[in-house]
């Protein structure tokens, strides 16, 4: 599971280092990719990425509405917001619980949740025909699920997880394949149950309700925060005995949510843990 964190390091050893597992081929391509700035020339009053202006603007929430309905409750100015944005394929769900778990725990740690099920159910065979499985197709690729399927107007606001059948690893296990987890030597031969970039996510479906609260929660919490290695931590960036992120991390959590901006496309490059966690592997 790679991850998005915060930070805008920027360091000539990443560059290298996309260029070793062939990412910058595709960089390359993209328009205005030279340009690897944040914009922040936006008020942003509780540090959340979306715009005041946003925020208090009635056509904005007038665009929401007519996607989410009555799921979208509105933005406020001054309070912090974390929209999720829920895609599902083909039968593919979530239990209500996990829904309620989430969205009650952020509340409850100062960021108001909106869980926004989408209301366009993908077919997955025409997901699979068009973009196919893998992490790059489904979430940064240059025409990836992501790039044609998420509105303009959401990707800066929200975080996109898309829930998929996965591809099956084992013979009772859906997964998802990624390139740069087989080439780091993780996963079960590149297949993952969860994979975040930034402000987008995707995971395989659960049977195990346990199990689907502590991916979600993991690949969500992966906006801002990293794996932890520290036996103590409970948490699901620790080991996951726990729905939970531990006290520190929730306030980096908190503190990072402006991770969710998107402004060049392509902003993974800049989060730490792609870097901290898989793709150094490459080079070792």
């Amino acid at each position: 599971m790679v991850t998005g964190g915060d930070g805008d390091d920027r360091r000539p050893t990443r560059r290298l280092l996309l260029r070793s597992v062939g990412v910058a081929g595709s960089l390359s391509a993209v328009s205005g990719v030279g340009s690897f700035v944040r914009d922040r020339s936006f008020d942003d009053s509780d540090g959340d990425g979306i715009p005041d202006e946003t925020k208090q603007s009635t056509s904005f929430h007038r665009r929401l509405r007519s996607i989410f309905g009555n799921q979208f409750g509105g933005l406020e100015v001054g309070r912090p917001e974390l929209l999720l944005d829920v895609r599902y394929v083909g039968d593919t769900s979530i239990y209500p619980v996990t829904k309620r778990t989430i969205v009650d725990l952020l509340r409850t740690h100062g960021i108001h949740a909106q869980w926004l099920d989408y209301p366009t159910r993908y077919d997955a065979e025409t997901i699979s025909e068009q973009y196919g499985g893998t992490v790059k197709n489904l979430l940064w690729g240059r025409n990836s699920f992501y790039s044609e399927e998420v509105e303009n107007a959401l990707k800066n606001v929200a975080l996109q997880l898309l829930v998929v059948p996965g591809s099956t690893a084992t013979s009772d296990e859906g997964r998802i394949y990624s390139h740069w987890m087989d080439a780091a030597g993780g996963g079960v031969d590149g297949y993952v149950n969860g994979f975040s970039l930034g402000n987008r996510a995707v995971v395989a479906d659960r049977e195990d309700r346990l199990e689907e609260a502590a991916l979600v929660l993991h690949e969500i919490a992966h906006l801002v925060l990293c794996h932890d290695n520290d036996p103590e931590n409970t948490g699901v960036m620790g080991t996951a005995e726990e729905v939970d992120l531990m006290d520190h991390e929730w306030e980096q959590f908190r503190n990072g949510l402006d991770n969710v901006r998107d402004t060049t496309g392509y902003d993974l490059i800049f989060r730490p843990c792609l870097w901290e966690e898989n793709l150094s592997a490459v080079l070792e």
